[in-house]
């Protein structure tokens, strides 16, 4: 075997240009993983301002439909009709008289239980949503892939208008974020 200057010389450039191809491969697949956390990350954040807009509007509708509430109550205990006609005027709602467009001008009072009945199962609603969007939220911030604080101040919100909600809600449930992190592993 014949060793010379030329053959160490081509020997030493071929493995150079292999090592920088392995090189090359190696910062390829370690940019794959931070572009593809900084997607998530974007698109979580996205989720959490889309379920911060959601929050408000379920805090204006059960806020709404509270007052709609204690306006039919109020109307079920009227004395009078002139009285009922200035409980339905002065229950307003962003400068609305929603009492007046939920129940109407003219009732009896059985159509007036009808509509507590309905307001009821509004109020409801409100409140199943604020609870899916609270597990949602727990599910996030168990996870911790954004890193930011804005999925916690989002839940002290829900959680402080599900303290103020009806009864019955004491069966909503906090997630561990441990158990959640081995389900997510």
């Amino acid at each position: 075997m014949k060793v010379t200057a030329d053959g160490i010389l081509g020997s030493a450039q071929k493995i150079n240009n292999k090592k920088k191809t392995e090189e090359t491969e190696v910062k390829l697949d370690t940019k794959s993983p931070k572009s593809d956390s900084i997607n998530i990350s974007k698109v979580i954040n996205s989720r959490i301002e889309a379920l911060g807009k959601e929050v408000r509007d379920i805090q204006i509708s059960l806020t709404k439909n509270q007052v709609i509430r204690d306006g039919i109550d109020q109307l079920l205990s009227a004395p009078s009709a002139d009285a009922a006609e200035t409980i339905l005027n002065e229950t307003t709602f962003n400068n609305s008289k929603i009492l007046k467009d939920f129940v109407g001008t003219t009732f009896t009072p059985q159509e007036v239980e009808s509509k507590k009945i309905d307001v009821k199962a509004l109020i409801s609603n409100d409140i199943n949503s604020l609870t899916r969007i609270q597990v949602e939220m727990d599910n996030i911030i168990a996870s911790d892939l954004t890193g930011s604080r804005k999925a916690e101040s989002l839940m002290a919100g829900v959680s402080e208008t599900l303290k103020k909600a009806p009864s019955g809600l004491e069966n909503i449930s906090n997630l561990d974020a441990e158990k959640v992190m081995k389900l997510i592993r």
